[in-house]
């Protein structure tokens, strides 16, 4: 202790030389300790490599190797029928996270092993090296897989399938409940991603479409463009025909638009008469599929197409049903938004369609009556029995419009000089002359026996979804679907569509009733029922017009007066 205190700093100085004298003594040793390992590890690879293998597919793949083109989805076992699925679409693409068998026969011996796409888009054989497989449709995946082994192994038996199949996220967007990306796997259909998404919105205020679903794709530029496939959920659930539920590619989305406004309709002699969303390049087969076929135990040959001209008239074509079926593109018409197609059969039969809880056909006797059809529907809880109607097929031959001379004059007005409550009224009317009959259905539930009118064959009873709303058209501000409001007269009605416009007739303001679709003169005062429209006539000349120009015939008068009084005074001093 005594020498320590003394001197401190000799046996510091001590200490700093046996630790540079070790530190340099590692830096000088550690090349050689390093080669010599690797001379080690050299030789027991060659001593390895050296050795023949039974195998050739067996050789172990580096655990680091293994962790790179292990896929960083969930994969998950396929069903055969799933799978034959996907091979008959012949549109699945292989990508990261599939994975495929490779099944060896070596005499009479069987290897079967899994190998999986990686990240980067090859898969990794043992002896083989990487093959390349993104972006390659199932066939040419397999190709290359045969063509990359055999050049290796030439006399060996091999066949290769896909095994599991890869999740990839998709948008699905527009009119769902849940937008936004779900996982899909690759044997999914549209529908199964659509159900992922909370399923299409059908309510009140919003419709997603059911026909007219969009798939769109990432193009190189990072632009959404649309691609040649259109989901059809309609066509698909009478066809089960894949081309109208498609299976979803990496870089999709689907995209559901607000279903189409505008119909098209059949009847007569069909499994499901009634009206679907339109859908560009419909053709009369799609709407006989739609309708679920003909009646099997007597197949009609004819059937009538309505189609409503450009004069406003409905005029019928014949159409032959035995070339439709066969094929002929002729006879198979495309359809237009508005279409009514009329099936003639020979049993007789009578329609319900929509709120009720047995919908379709129903056997026609003679005697029968709506309101006896109407309980045997059994109409539901969202039953609209004020916006109800009765569709009679009409003998087109023989009605005419002349039989209705208020639309007889408003067609003779050329389209061109039409106003927008005159173009309403057209339309309001020739719907009437479909068939529609005037049945006041709320006087019919509540027993008024006038409206509970004996059927005909082929009537067809429509109960639409209750739609409290009121159309108010014509010369006002903002036409629009009004919400239905008791509290409410024409005028009230009125306002909420910004009142009158400047070229507003508003003493002959025309109610359409809903439920019977009769055309009738209305006051501000008058009562407004749910599904009524209001029509706001427009007048033929601007307000004050009639005062300019007998403002200038008086002044042409007072000219003339002047001229003659003049003519008169130069005589007498003549």
């Amino acid at each position: 202790m005594i020498i320590s205190m003394a001197y401190p700093g000799r046996y510091m100085r001590l200490f700093y030389i046996v630790l540079v004298s070790l530190l340099i003594f590692d830096f000088a040793f550690y090349p050689f300790a390093a080669h010599a390992q690797s001379r080690r590890t050299a030789r027991q690879t060659e001593e390895k490599s050296e050795r023949p293998s039974p195998r050739p597919f067996t050789t172990s793949v580096p655990e680091e190797t293994e962790k790179e083109v292990t896929p960083p989805v969930e994969i998950k076992s396929i069903g055969k029928a799933a799978y034959d699925a996907v091979i008959r679409s012949g549109r699945y693409i292989v990508g990261p996270g599939d994975v495929f068998a490779v099944v060896i026969n070596r005499n009479e011996e069987i290897e079967t092993f899994e190998v999986p796409v990686g990240a980067s888009g090859s898969l990794l054989f043992p002896s083989v090296g990487p093959v390349s497989v993104a972006f390659l449709s199932l066939t040419e995946a397999n190709q290359a897989i045969q063509t990359a082994i055999t050049k290796r192994f030439h006399q060996l038996d091999i066949s290769i399938s896909l095994a599991r199949l890869r999740t990839f996220p998709i948008n699905v967007v527009g009119e769902v409940h849940m937008p936004g990306a779900v996982d899909v796997e690759g044997v999914e259909q549209a529908s199964q991603l659509i159900t992922k998404a909370g399923g299409l919105i059908d309510d009140f205020n919003r419709k997603g479409s059911s026909r007219n679903i969009q798939i769109m794709r990432l193009d190189e530029n990072g632009q959404w463009h649309n691609t040649e496939r259109r989901i059809d959920l309609e066509l698909w659930n009478r066809t089960g025909k894949a081309q109208y539920n498609p299976f979803l590619l990496d870089g999709e989305q689907i995209v559901v638009p607000v279903a189409r406004s505008d119909s098209i309709y059949i009847t007569g002699a069909v499994q499901y008469p009634g009206s679907y969303e339109f859908a560009p390049g419909d053709r009369v087969s799609d709407l006989i599929v739609l309708g679920n076929g003909l009646r099997a135990h007597s197949p009609p040959k004819r059937a009538h197409l309505l189609r409503l001209s450009d004069d406003g008239e409905w005029r019928p074509i014949d159409i032959d049903l035995s070339r439709v079926l066969a094929g002929d593109p002729e006879a198979n018409l495309t359809l237009l938004a508005g279409d009514k197609l009329y099936v003639i059969g020979e049993t007789k039969w009578v329609y319900v369609e929509g709120e009720v809880k047995f919908p379709g056909s129903f056997p026609f006797k003679e005697g029968l009556r709506l309101k006896e059809l109407l309980q045997q529907a059994e109409l539901t809880p969202e039953a609209s029995v004020v916006q109800a109607s009765l569709i009679r097929k009409v003998n087109f031959e023989e009605q005419t419009i002349e039989d209705d001379p208020a639309l007889n004059r408003l067609l003779g007005i050329p389209r061109s000089q039409r106003t927008d409550a005159e173009e309403a009224l057209i339309t309001l009317k020739t719907q009437q002359l479909s068939g529609r009959l005037p049945i006041d259905f709320v006087a019919l539930m509540a027993g008024d026996e006038q409206h509970n009118i004996l059927l005909q064959d082929g009537d067809v009873v429509r109960i639409p979804r209750f739609v409290p709303s009121v159309r108010v058209t014509g010369a006002v501000i903002a036409p629009a679907n009004i919400p239905y409001d008791a509290a409410l007269t024409v005028g009230g009605y009125i306002d909420l569509a910004g009142g009158f416009n400047t070229r507003a007739k508003e003493k002959d303001i025309i109610i359409v009733e809903g439920n019977t679709g009769n055309a009738i003169n209305a006051t501000s005062e008058s009562i407004v029922r749910p599904g009524d429209a209001i029509v706001v006539p427009t007048r033929a000349t601007m307000p004050g017009q009639g005062y300019r120009i007998t403002r200038e015939v008086i002044a042409m008068l007072g000219s003339i007066a002047s001229l003659v009084f003049t003519i008169v005074l130069i005589n007498r001093e003549l």
